[in-house]
């Protein structure tokens, strides 16, 4: 299968899982019996844990040749470890399942961000197109899995992470052709402390930690915060979806319109989205303002997501892509939204969506931190 068609297909069929597993976990975890305390914990332990989990299988991947095989085992344990949430669902139970599908299933989507990176080097992979799949996928699953939830039973969330995930199983035991393959010049990858101590590497971090932190609350708590004011699971679904529709435009016109753009220009464009969006939804539940806000996603997600991946693949050397995809995924996709989730958790009862503005507040550094050197200025230094 031609690596463009093999990594769109991944690219949907995790994140259909995902789209089923991110609004909507939360509602599964209500109908197991959690508290919303609980849940905050449960959900931002998760994200913080899968920092540890996708540092463990990062730092073991130093070549090409790694990607796949391990993809592979991932996506196995993924499945037995969502699987066993069917006989196990008391508190101890929901506890330990969170902590083990964390550190397995969030670390598929830096190993196929780093075959995309490979790939774009390659066979010159559009990412743009081949990642925007994944999107479509994850609107799918907000609508159908929305339904099925309000129509069939909370069950329907749990069933359908567990079919995608054996859906990808089956995928990733074919092989993309080419497989992805060393540079001829490259060499070893660096250790992810080496690259951590990279000239902007950290200043990278900090930003995209902010601008992909500051969604943890709309992750964690906008289904039961839009639920609470009488919006339907399904039109929930409905504004999940449109956020992800406005994420694909942004990944669909990327070569086309964005290509010229560095990091720079993107993340802040990212921040100016995610500053007006927590702000408004922080001010309303008018269906009117929701679907502005949610188009928003488009630069608070999607520009800042294209940002990073432009610092990863341009403004770094081949030497530091895996590492820089395992530091962005765990730190900034991981440990700090998972902190901030579990902070949520604690505020949603007594601040309910005025937390939204705590976010707004979260992303005002991000302009302090992009006006100091470019990060390749800060390189020849």
């Amino acid at each position: 299968m031609a690596p463009a068609y093999w990594l769109s297909l991944f690219f949907a069929l995790y994140y259909f899982g995902y789209g089923t597993f991110l609004p909507y976990w939360a509602l599964w975890l209500g109908h197991a019996g959690a508290t919303a305390g609980l849940i905050g914990l449960l959900l931002g332990l998760g994200m913080a844990v899968r920092c540890v989990g996708i540092l463990g299988v990062m730092s073991r991947v130093r070549a090409a040749r790694h990607l796949l095989p391990v993809m592979q085992g991932l996506s196995l344990l993924s499945l037995l470890g969502f699987a066993a949430f069917y006989g196990w669902q008391s508190h101890s139970g929901l506890l330990v399942l969170t902590v083990l599908v964390n550190l397995l299933y969030p670390a598929l989507i830096p190993l196929s961000e780093a075959m995309a990176s490979r790939y774009i080097v390659q066979i010159q992979l559009d990412y743009g197109k081949t990642r925007l799949w994944g999107s479509a996928a994850f609107i799918v699953a907000n609508l159908v899995v929305g339904s099925l939830n309000e129509r069939l039973g909370s069950q329907w969330i749990l069933h359908s992470l567990v079919m995608s995930l054996g859906l990808m199983l089956l995928l990733t035991l074919t092989q993309p052709r080419p497989l992805p393959a060393e540079q001829p010049a490259s060499r070893a990858g660096e250790g992810i402390g080496r690259v951590l101590r990279r000239p902007g590497v950290g200043r990278f971090l900090l930003i995209t930690a902010l601008l992909q932190g500051s969604h943890a609350f709309y992750y964690g708590f906008s289904a039961l915060y839009w639920q609470q004011q009488g919006y339907s699971t399904s039109v929930i679904g409905y504004l999940w979806g449109l956020g992800v529709l406005a994420e694909i435009l942004v990944f669909a016109g990327d070569r086309r319109w964005l290509s010229h753009l560095g990091a720079r220009p993107l993340l802040l464009a990212g921040l100016v989205c995610a500053l007006c969006r927590w702000l408004m939804l922080g001010a309303t539940t008018e269906l009117m303002w929701l679907v502005l806000a949610q188009l928003l996603h488009a630069g608070s997600f999607g520009l800042s997501h294209l940002g990073a991946v432009r610092f990863i693949s341009r403004e770094l050397d081949e030497a530091a892509v895996f590492g820089a995809q395992a530091l962005y995924a765990s730190i900034s996709l991981g440990m700090v939204s998972g902190i901030l989730l579990m902070v949520s958790g604690q505020l949603f009862e007594g601040l309910g969506g005025h937390t939204f503005w705590l976010m707004a507040a979260l992303v005002l550094p991000v302009a302090w931190l992009l006006a100091g050197p470019s990060f390749k200025e800060q390189k020849r230094t």
